[in-house]
């Protein structure tokens, strides 16, 4: 039997997390003992993807000088996990579903059959229904893929997670680009609320990749150590600070105009409790 436990399709954006959850769900899984591996189905071609999906056997094409075992059967007993699957061509599609159903891996190049036990967990950025409606994706690999299926929301839909992400990634950061028991930066009000403010087109990735540059920057300024560090807005990338505040339209003019003659603490006070009601 291929499946022992059931599939699992994450949906989401780019950078929402769903490597994450996928390892999350290995780990917490009777197979956490057994391997995890991962493939990007949109960045191979087709036949690089059969081989990497299935293996080959030696001379089975041009540079194939010895067997070689893809990831069903590496991933035996464990988890494989299937990244970006909407990209993967229809004849792909095809082969994987009969690797599916019969729970048998044929190197290419071989007729001989091998048994696999792996559970499936695919994630895919683009919408797999508009897509089998279209004739772009197997109706009836989706239905095979989705045994259950977990929608990760974009982190401007979350926004109240992204302070805990920010001070997770903030002493993550410190520890991996100072060493073991530097002293993480502090960060500013003013600076949490810009980044719980910013819309994150990129998602999680995105929100950590620049919590990252934060660190390292303000940490360079202090010679390494955090002790004295306060990351603050001016840490943030310019494209970030200068952005709207939620990603819409900019505040209408009689709203600007109302803050004629307000003190820099009383904006900051007034911007804090929008975001807070946000």
């Amino acid at each position: 039997m291929l499946f022992r436990s059931a599939s699992v399709l994450l949906m989401g954006e780019t950078g929402t997390g769903k490597e994450l959850i996928a390892n999350a769900l290995h780990r917490t899984s009777k197979r956490k003992n057994g391997p995890f591996v991962r493939v990007n189905c949109g960045a191979l071609t087709e036949s690089l993807l059969e081989s990497e999906l299935f293996g080959h056997v030696r001379g089975a094409f041009t540079g194939a000088e010895r067997d070689r075992e893809g990831v069903f059967e590496y991933a035996d007993k464990g988890t494989l996990f299937l990244d970006e699957i909407g990209d993967m061509p229809l004849k792909m599609q095809a082969k994987l579903l009969r690797v599916l159903e019969t729970g048998e891996v044929v190197r290419v190049g071989s007729n001989e059959p091998r048994k696999v036990d792996v559970r499936l967990v695919s994630a895919t950025n683009k919408d797999l229904k508009a897509m089998v409606a279209s004739g772009a994706f197997r109706e009836d690999l989706y239905f095979r893929i989705k045994g259950t299926e977990v929608r990760l929301p974009p982190l401007r839909e979350r926004r109240e997670d992204i302070p805990r992400i920010v001070r997770h990634a903030i002493a993550r950061f410190t520890e991996e680009s100072f060493g073991k028991g530097a002293v993480p930066p502090d960060i500013t009000d003013a600076a949490m609320m810009r980044l719980t403010s910013y819309s994150w087109p990129g998602n999680v990735r995105q929100l950590l990749n620049v919590v990252q540059n934060m660190v390292v920057m303000a940490m360079g300024e202090s010679g390494g150590s955090g002790a004295d560090v306060t990351l603050d807005v001016r840490h943030i990338p310019e494209e970030i600070v200068s952005a709207d505040t939620d990603g819409d339209d900019a505040a209408p003019p009689a709203a600007a105009g109302s803050l004629a003659g307000t003190s820099l603490e009383q904006i900051e006070k007034r911007a804090i409790r929008e975001t807070l009601r946000l």
